[in-house]
């Protein structure tokens, strides 16, 4: 079987440059000075990845990654030396979907936090760093600095909140259920918390908290299609072309909320690649996932959000066939202990010293014997120059002319966005329910009251298919309001104390009363010479056993 190779550019002897796939499992890093051609490298990769069926995930910190979404003309691609044939490969095989967080202006992606559907399937240590990074993105999101003690109580008491919920199968629909619960603290995790963080320190979190119930910030959450890998990588069935993912990161406007959304994908990617491991002796790409302009995601001293996602992503990604590529102008503003794993660098032209000083010290243990020719030569490279230093692929560095882009290369602005998707993809995931279903919220006065019930025609059978139905007959669908596992929690509100309880709720037996709801309307006729009709609704209970008829008079039957 031949090893599928992907094509970069041209040597100095115009010979085609190629790194195996196989290659990019131990990731990939493009360094190089503005103007260098950086990105245009980073996108000749994706470009080809995508041609050889490796679905890619991209974050656009810019907009000029999503113009891979337009392929060129023929002519154009010709004119720049690149292969035509290249260009029809990506065309007819590459399907490229723009995804815009917080916005309907392309495909709309939203991410809730709250939501712990597959985390049973983690063991115990992945639950609790699950746990503790969503309690971290948030506690970022909402303005904690997660290297103070704030920050880190923050960080605490939301992991506990999460984990107990978890535990207890709670379902939090948003915040503002997280809200109620710091306002109302179960017992078992009240101790946890009073050691973590004063009354005061919890009302600062609650209004902190309550922000992302309002405006803009809680699209981030609610507006778009529920994030998942599959839907990312086009593996939900709603293509049959390799897909790469464009996250527009524009339509965010903070770096908060950029961080929150980079971390939520890379945790999602985790858990996907944990559920979707690589066969018994298997090797090569499932997946790539690529971010320009990391620097700000894994500065050497701040810690973002996002990046202890993304270093448990770097250092595990190999083994499940995930690669990760990034690219920085600033690869002195970097941590070079995240990308430890990382064994192909391109480098354009550097200047700085900094970032000359940086790029060595990474390269001393990849290339030792090479690192004063590279040095030498870095600063005086062309744009579209690169040299590649990969050991697993070659025995010395070598000097690579990237070929042209067989797409478009320009940035794509919000307006344009609308322009970009294919009109079946956006019709498709138009249809795709957004979140998970609400359940209503439990007041005191449906703790007495039953829930209506909803009245639905039954269709009419198929022929050839027994009609047991009588004619006419409606079904009756009721709604379960109140679930025996949350019965203390419904109960705890009515017991005597205020944030500690001086009763308590020894044990319970749970009776369900079958009852059906009749509404009545009565006619009343008043005046005496002119007479006017007033409609009276009226709603009776029948039970279903004992066949009395009830009514509710001060919440009570």
């Amino acid at each position: 079987m031949k090893m599928k190779k992907i094509q970069l550019g041209l040597s100095p002897d115009s010979k085609s440059l190629e790194l195996k796939l196989e290659t990019l499992q131990r990731h990939f890093g493009c360094f190089g000075s503005s103007g260098s051609g950086k990105t245009v490298a980073s996108k000749v990769l994706i470009e080809e990845l995508a041609r050889y069926g490796v679905p890619v995930i991209a974050f656009d910190p810019q907009g000029d990654i999503a113009s891979l979404a337009v392929t060129a003309d023929r002519d154009t691609v010709k004119k720049s030396g690149t292969d035509p044939a290249i260009r029809d490969t990506y065309d007819e095989n590459v399907e490229v979907v723009v995804w815009t967080p917080g916005s309907s202006k392309g495909i709309p992606l939203c991410i809730n936090p709250l939501q712990f559907a597959g985390v049973s399937d983690l063991n115990s240590e992945d639950k609790i760093r699950y746990f503790s990074s969503t309690a971290k993105n948030v506690a970022s999101l909402v303005g904690y600095d997660l290297d103070n003690d704030d920050g880190k109580s923050a960080e605490a008491i939301l992991a506990v909140i999460f984990e107990h919920c978890f535990k207890e199968n709670m379902n939090l629909r948003d915040f503002g259920d997280v809200i109620k619960m710091l306002e109302d603290l179960p017992e078992s995790v009240l101790e946890v918390v009073s050691a973590v963080g004063s009354q005061r320190f919890l009302r600062g979190l609650t209004k902190k908290l309550s922000l992302l119930t309002l405006g803009s910030r809680k699209l981030i959450f609610q507006t778009g299609v529920p994030a998942s890998i599959e839907a990312l990588l086009g593996k939900d069935g709603s293509t049959e072309k390799t897909r790469i993912s464009v996250i527009y990161l524009n339509t965010l406007h903070t770096a908060e909320e950029k961080e929150f959304f980079i971390a939520g994908i890379a945790q999602l990617l985790y858990r996907w690649m944990l559920k979707n491991p690589l066969g018994s002796g298997q090797e090569g790409l499932q997946c790539a996932m690529f971010i320009d302009e990391i620097a700000p995601y894994i500065p050497p001293i701040k810690v973002p959000a996002c990046k202890e996602n993304l270093e448990l992503l770097f250092r595990q990604g190999r083994k499940y066939g995930v690669s990760c590529l990034i690219a920085t102008q600033s690869p002195g503003d970097i941590d070079y202990k995240a990308i430890g794993q990382f064994s192909t660098f391109i480098l354009g032209t550097l200047n700085t010293k900094q970032d000359i000083d940086k790029v060595k010290k990474r390269l001393e243990s990849v290339a030792p014997k090479e690192i004063d020719f590279i040095i030498s030569k870095l600063p005086a490279l062309k744009p579209g120059n690169f040299l590649v230093v990969s050991p697993d692929e070659f025995d010395k560095v070598q000097e690579l002319k990237v070929r042209w882009l067989v797409t478009d290369h320009r940035v794509i602005s919000e307006e344009q966005l609308a322009e970009i998707n294919p009109e079946h993809l956006i019709a498709h995931y138009e249809n795709i329910e957004i979140g998970e279903p609400e359940e209503a919220e439990i007041t005191e006065d449906e703790l007495a009251v039953p829930p209506a019930e909803e009245v639905v025609d039954v269709d009419e059978p198929e022929i050839g298919e027994e009609d047991t139905s009588e004619p006419g007959e409606k079904l009756l669908v009721v709604r379960n309001m109140i679930l025996e596992r949350d019965l203390r929690k419904k109960v705890k509100p009515f017991l005597a104390g205020s944030l500690i309880k001086s009763e308590e709720l020894a044990s319970s037996e749970f009776d369900y009363l079958p009852l059906i709801k009749v509404d009545l309307t009565f006619m009343e006729e008043k005046g005496i010479f002119r007479k006017k009709t007033t409609e009276i609704p009226e709603n009776l209970y029948l039970d279903f056993k004992t066949q009395e008829v009830m009514y509710v008079d001060d919440q009570s039957f």
